[in-house]
This record gives C-alpha cells, structure tokens and sequence, in this order.
C-alpha cells in the first residue's frame, strides 16, 4: 500500500502499503515517480514525510518512516540542505528497493492494514496526504470474509451493503471527519477474470469511503 502532502505552508507527506500477496502485479511503487511528488526539486526547504509498509497474511507489518525537517532558505545554507535532500532521497530509494520475502502465505489482510495506516495518518492534522495502496484489493481472510469463499462473494454481488457493513466494522477506529487524506489505489489487471474480480472489490471500496468521509480514485499507473 502509499500518502501525499502539498501546500505552500505545509510539507509532503507520501505513504505507500504495498502488496506482496503477488509477486507479478504489474504497477509497482516507481522511486523516480515517488520522490518528485515530493516537490523538493521545485522548493528544497520543504518539509517532506515517507512512509512505506507491506501487505501480507499479516495484519501488523513493519512500516519504515524517513523525515526531512523543513526550513527557510533565508535563515540556511542551501549546500547543506541539498545534502540532506540527497540523503532524504537515498533513504527512500533504499526503502523502496528492498524486496523482502514474505513467504508463501495461505491468507492475505488487506483492509486491516489499509485501516491501521489510515488511522496513523489521521493523527497529523497539519500536513495534507495522499495514501498509495498497490493492491488488487482481493481479501482472503479466513476469520472475516473471503474472495475465494463462494458465500461471501455471493453475499458481495447480491448484498453489497452487508458487506460493506461488515468491513466499516473492522473501521471503528477511523474518523469520518477528515479531509486531509486521499487514498488511491494502483492496480493493473492482466486478465478479463482479474479485471472482474478488481471492479467488485473497486465498487466496495468505493462505497465504504464514502461512508467514511474520505476521497478514494483508482489508477493503473503513477504518471
């Protein structure tokens, strides 16, 4: 899964769950596209926050967070700062190369994590961000609810709002107030059947958002 943040007064703040469930998705995070979301190029005295996190089997994953403090140009020394922007950059570039090994697992929690981040996010009342998921969004929870259990999908074409219930249960924790987070979800289809699976999980998700008060889009690539 990923969050962006842009104002004059203000930082960025970008932050990414990526979904390793698969190793094949074609849209995978893109250092270069990431970092000049950043807007650093265009003013380097910017704050900037970048968080980055897997989506696996397991519901708490690691998050990894790397922070620029923000300045004035007149009061600094713009050497210094440009090391410290290279270096912001590095550590992101780092982050977002390190391909671990999550195993060959039964289930994937897509939503818990996407709801632990949210509600991490919800805590900065400053900074305005942006949520990247890179995930086909396919929920294989055995506790809860299952793309590959026939009832529950079942139950997602004929009863949506059921199901949407279901999942705003598991987002109690979630404020619905809250207009600085957009979340945006990046996911290719290779396939017609893929392509199916996606449009009713992107319908659900669509519908749950709106009841939380909170923006979502979906894109197939970062341009």
């Amino acid at each position: 899964m990923s969050a962006c943040t842009k104002s004059e007064h203000v930082g960025t703040q970008i932050s990414i769950l990526e979904d390793r469930t698969e190793e094949d998705f074609i849209a995978k995070p893109n250092p270069i596209q990431i970092k000049q979301k950043f807007g650093l190029d265009e003013d380097s005295w910017r704050s900037a926050i970048f968080r980055h996190g897997h989506i696996s089997s397991l519901v708490h994953n690691e998050r990894a967070e790397v922070k620029l403090i923000g300045g004035t140009a007149l009061l600094g020394n713009q050497l210094e700062r440009d090391a410290e922007v290279e270096a912001f950059y590095k550590r992101t570039d780092s982050i977002l190369n390190n391909r671990i090994d999550v195993g060959d697992y039964p289930y994937s929690s897509i939503w818990k994590p996407i709801v632990e981040e949210l509600v991490y996010l919800q805590k900065d009342t400053i900074n305005s961000t942006e949520l990247y998921v890179y995930s086909d969004l396919q929920e294989n929870n055995s506790e809860w609810f299952s793309v590959h259990r026939y009832k529950d999908m079942l139950q997602l074409e004929r009863q949506p709002e059921r199901v949407k219930e279901l999942f705003l249960k598991h987002a109690s924790r979630l404020k619905r107030t809250n207009s600085t987070i957009k979340v945006i979800v990046v996911y290719q289809p290779r396939t017609i059947k893929e392509d199916k699976a996606f449009a009713l999980m992107k319908a659900l998700y669509t519908s749950i958002f709106k009841e939380l008060n909170l923006p979502i889009e979906f894109v197939s690539n970062l341009n």
